[in-house]
């Protein structure tokens, strides 16, 4: 319903918040009750027989019905708060922009016209007008969006009231939706795929609401299925982890932020690189969209940012590196949510699996090849739900999979396993992939393209050989465990490779404005300023537009000197690094703290590369 603005005048929200309190409670008053009659019945270790087994059975299936009906409420609790916050801050807009508008003399009709008797003041009514348009068409979007989710979900509450009802099948068989998600487990994902687009809507969300758990990571699952499922999935969670009596604040935090609305990525800008900043009520927000969630090792999860659709120039997927975990992917949110907004396509945040979370550790640390070798096959696999997806919404669409650092030998081990992908991008990458092959791609006509800063640390490791360096003194240097027998371990330098320029950080970045992307900041610190010249060569692989060639240039601090030559060069590299280490050291036995890197000065070829076109 769009409203007039003497409607919105005499609007209380306050009863939608209360609505998502109750349910909010309710849920969790559900919630422990079969949970102690649970708890009551296993206690009675020395009941035994018939009436005892029986017993047992009622009550798990008290018990999964009661978290189906703690599901849908929880559904509720969510939806009516996300409604309140939206249409409430759509309603203080659309009313502060009239009543700024009255100030200043101009007339504004209920229906958001406005005028003025001064035809000089006619640009400057338009722009009134069109400001309180803007903000009722979110009224109207907002209410008819949660009005109808918020009916389906009181439709499925009652429909559970006395058990999950059984489903239609498409042979017309009728099952018990518990059945099916079992037997679906036991299918191949083509399989999934087909049997699933035989089902009505009524019964896929059936589906959803009696086994999330199992249809949120399944491939082969739609994706608007697996991110109703994870969606139900990441409450619970949360739920489970605000009753621990020793609960991971960190995780709560990170589950209410994955639940939070956040700006649309179409067009709405630049997002603040605080990760607070994405719950920030403000017109046209979206839920976040998880097609994969699990609380297993250090949390893991596929965020899909933005919308899948006929007209996108691309999909993207990244893949982060050393150190990524559930409770810290705030940033790497923001990075996807920033290469959305600028592709205006998806992009999909790739967590998988456990990454490692120490740089130096041999064992279970970014030396270790075993991270790669154990997401690279989930990530083929995933590639192929990606090409389903693309295939049904958006034909044709290239796909384009960047890895940072360590992801960069996740993409490419999965490269050599066969991942089938359009277009690759080594992003300051540990190597070319984990195995001694090279990489086949299902595509003969995959793009590959990789940037590196200068004096970035990776340099060193990329150039190392897989059987390891001795250096003067016969010391044996490990080799580089993330480099292939037959590519190297370097993707800048393999051929067919275009390497791009990491080039400059934009006027407006946080840390280096302005500065040459350089040093062990060049590492990473590209991906939190979205004007930057590596991060748009990124943004124009994913949308096939254009990038900026790669450019070797002299850099110079008062403590480091890397000349033409040094990229690519190990030995070269190696000294360079070491000079910084060793004039970060001597600083430290005064007690004085210096990053060897900063103030870099471009001492040759400091103009930007020449544009390339992305095909």
């Amino acid at each position: 319903m769009r409203p007039t603005i003497t409607q919105l005048d005499g609007w209380n929200l306050d009863g939608l918040h209360r609505a998502a309190d109750a349910a909010r409670a309710n849920a969790d008053v559900v919630s422990a009750s079969v949970d102690d009659c649970s708890r009551a019945v296993s206690a009675t270790g020395s009941w035994h027989g018939q009436t005892r087994d029986a017993a047992g059975r009622r009550v798990d299936e008290e018990v999964d019905h009661g978290y189906e009906v703690r599901t849908v409420l929880l559904r509720i609790a969510d939806d009516a708060e996300d409604a309140f916050l939206g249409l409430k801050h759509a309603r203080t807009y659309v009313l502060d922009q009239r009543n700024l508008a009255a100030g200043q003399g101009f007339s504004v009709a209920p229906d958001g016209r406005v005028s003025h008797p001064d035809p000089e003041k006619e640009g400057a009514a338009g722009v009134f007008q069109l400001n309180l348009f803007g903000g009722l068409d979110e009224i109207e979007r907002l209410d008819n969006q949660f009005g109808t989710r918020l009916k389906e979900s009181l439709a499925d509450l009652t429909a559970i009231r006395d058990g999950q009802p059984d489903i239609t099948l498409a042979d017309g068989t009728i099952r018990d939706p518990d059945a099916v998600a079992i037997q679906l487990a036991s299918m191949s994902a083509d399989e999934r795929a087909s049997f699933l687009a035989g089902l009505s809507p009524e019964a896929q969300r059936q589906l959803v609401i009696a086994a999330p758990e199992k249809l949120g990571n399944l491939n082969g699952v739609p994706f608007v299925m697996r991110i109703e499922a994870n969606e139900i999935t990441v409450r619970n969670a949360l739920t489970a982890e605000k009753a621990k009596p020793n609960r991971d604040e960190s995780r709560v935090a990170q589950l209410e932020a994955m639940l939070a609305p956040i700006p649309n990525p179409e067009g709405t800008g630049t997002l603040d690189t605080t990760p607070a900043a994405t719950a920030t009520p403000r017109l046209d927000m979206v839920d976040r969209k998880f097609v994969m969630f699990s609380t297993e090792g250090n949390g893991r999860m596929i965020e899909m940012v933005g919308d899948m659709k006929s007209g996108a120039p691309g999909v993207g997927v990244y893949v982060p590196g050393t150190s990524t975990n559930l409770n810290g992917s705030g940033s790497n949110h923001v990075a996807a949510w920033n290469l959305a907004d600028q592709t205006d396509g998806p992009v999909f945040l790739y967590m998988e699996g456990d990454f490692p979370q120490s740089l130096t550790s041999l064992s279970d640390g970014a030396p270790s090849p075993r991270f790669a070798a154990d997401m690279a096959p989930r990530l083929v696999e995933f590639g192929k739900e990606i090409d389903r997806e693309v295939a049904a919404s958006a034909p044709g669409t290239p796909v384009t999979y960047v890895g940072h650092s360590y992801g960069g030998s996740i993409v490419g081990s999965a490269e050599q396993l066969g991942l089938r992908a359009d277009r690759i991008l080594h992003a300051s990458s540990a190597g070319t992939g984990v195995f001694d092959t090279g990489w086949n791609n299902p595509n003969p006509n995959v793009q590959r393209y990789s940037m590196t800063a200068p004096g970035d640390l990776i340099g060193v490791v990329q150039s190392y050989p897989e059987g390891g360096l001795t250096v003067p003194g016969g010391i044996r240097l490990p080799g580089n465990p993330h480099a292939s027998d037959e590519l190297g371990g370097d993707p800048d330098e393999v051929p067919g490779v275009v390497r791009l320029d990491t080039g400059y950080y934009s006027g407006t970045s946080t840390d280096h404005p302005g500065e040459v992307v350089f040093g062990t900041d060049g590492h990473g610190k590209y991906w939190d300023d979205p004007g930057s010249t590596a991060f748009r060569n990124i943004v124009g692989v994913i949308e096939g537009s254009s990038a900026t060639a790669y450019v070797e240039r002299g850099i110079e601090t008062p403590f480091v000197d890397i000349g033409l030559g040094d990229n690519g060069n190990g030995a070269k590299e190696s000294f360079d690094a070491a000079k910084a280490a060793a004039a970060q050291q001597a600083a430290a036995a005064f007690d004085i703290d210096i990053d060897p890197y900063a103030g870099p000065r471009v001492t040759d070829n400091p103009d930007p590369g020449v544009k390339i076109d992305i095909r």
